[in-house]
C-alpha cells in the first residue's frame, strides 16, 4: 500500500504547488502574460483576467472539468495546468479539455470557423512521454503526408521540467529549474518568487488555502469510497456468477443482502 502524500503547510508551498500556481497567476495578469509568451514563444498584446479553478460542465450529466488557469486574448484561448505527478491520463485529459473549451466558446448558430486558436498547456515536472524532450507540441496533421496540417487551430503542449536544460533560452531553463526547487536566477523567476512570498503574507489567501485543501481531501475521500463501493459490487457479481449463494456473498463482501439480491435480479435481466 502506498503512503498518502503529506499535505503541505501554507509556508511550504511553492509555485509548483497547484493552489499557489493558480493564486499567483490569477492575481498577476501581467505575470501570466509573460509566462505564456515564454512558454509558447508568441507575443500577446492584451490578456483577459486569468481565472483560476474555472469549472465547466457542458450538460448536467457530463463530466465537469476544473481548469487550473484559464485566460484568453482576442484570438486565442489558453488553459495552463500545473502537473507535479504523472496521472497516466494526461493525453485524454487534454482531449477532453479541448472539447470543453470549444463547446464553451462557440455559440448556437455560429460558424465553426469562429473557433479561436486554443492551447492546452501542461507544465509537468516529469517526462510523461519518455523521449527526453523538454517540450512536446502536438497539432493534427495527415498521416499520409505529414507536411499537410489540419489547421484546426487546436494545440496541446506538454512541458518536461526534467529535461529543461535542453531548452533554448536561459530564461526558460531557469524557470523550470526554479519549479524543481532551485534558486531563481533570472528576473522572471525572481519576480515569481517575490509574488509567492507576497501571497504567503496574505492571511485571507492562507484561509482560502485551508478551505481549498479541505475540499480536495473531501473529494479524494468520496472518490475512495466510490471506488471501494464499485469494487465490492464487481466482486459480488463475480461470486454470483460462480453460483455462490446470495447470503454467502453478502457475508463475504459486506454488502446488505437486499443489495446482493437486487444485483442478482439485475444480472438475470441483463442476460
Amino acid at each position: 500500500m502506498s503512503t498518502p502524500r503529506k499535505t503541505k503547510s501554507w509556508e511550504e508551498l511553492t509555485f509548483a504547488d497547484n493552489f499557489m500556481f493558480c493564486t499567483v497567476l490569477e492575481n498577476n495578469p501581467e505575470l501570466c502574460r509573460q509566462l505564456l509568451e515564454l512558454l509558447l514563444h508568441i507575443k500577446i498584446d492584451h490578456l483577459e483576467a486569468p481565472q483560476s479553478e474555472r469549472t465547466s460542465q457542458p450538460v448536467f450529466d457530463s463530466k465537469s472539468v476544473r481548469f487550473d488557469v484559464y485566460t484568453k486574448d482576442d484570438k486565442r484561448i489558453f488553459d495552463i495546468e500545473m502537473q507535479t505527478t504523472d496521472s497516466k491520463n494526461l493525453p485524454f485529459r487534454a482531449r477532453y479539455y479541448q472539447s470543453i473549451i470549444d463547446t464553451d466558446n462557440l455559440s448556437k448558430g455560429e460558424n465553426y470557423t469562429k473557433l479561436k486558436e486554443s492551447f492546452i498547456i501542461f507544465i509537468c515536472l516529469d517526462d510523461i512521454f519518455g523521449k527526453e524532450l523538454p517540450v512536446y507540441f502536438f497539432e493534427n496533421f495527415c498521416r499520409q503526408d505529414k507536411s499537410l496540417k489540419l489547421q484546426d487551430k487546436a494545440y496541446k503542449v506538454f512541458f518536461n521540467a526534467k529535461n529543461c536544460d535542453k531548452l533554448k533560452t536561459n530564461e526558460e531553463k531557469d524557470f523550470f529549474n526554479f519549479l524543481k526547487g532551485n534558486i531563481a536566477q533570472t528576473d522572471f523567476s525572481k519576480n515569481i518568487e517575490e509574488k509567492v512570498e507576497f501571497a504567503k503574507k496574505n492571511s485571507d489567501m492562507r484561509r482560502r488555502y485551508m478551505t481549498w485543501q479541505q475540499t480536495i481531501d473531501e473529494e479524494k475521500e468520496i472518490a475512495r469510497e466510490e471506488g471501494a463501493r464499485e469494487a465490492s459490487i464487481a466482486n459480488a457479481k463475480n461470486l454470483l456468477n460462480d453460483n455462490i449463494a446470495p447470503e454467502q456473498v453478502s457475508k463475504w463482501i459486506g454488502l446488505p443482502i437486499e443489495q446482493v439480491l437486487a444485483l442478482k435480479d439485475e444480472m438475470k435481466t441483463e442476460s
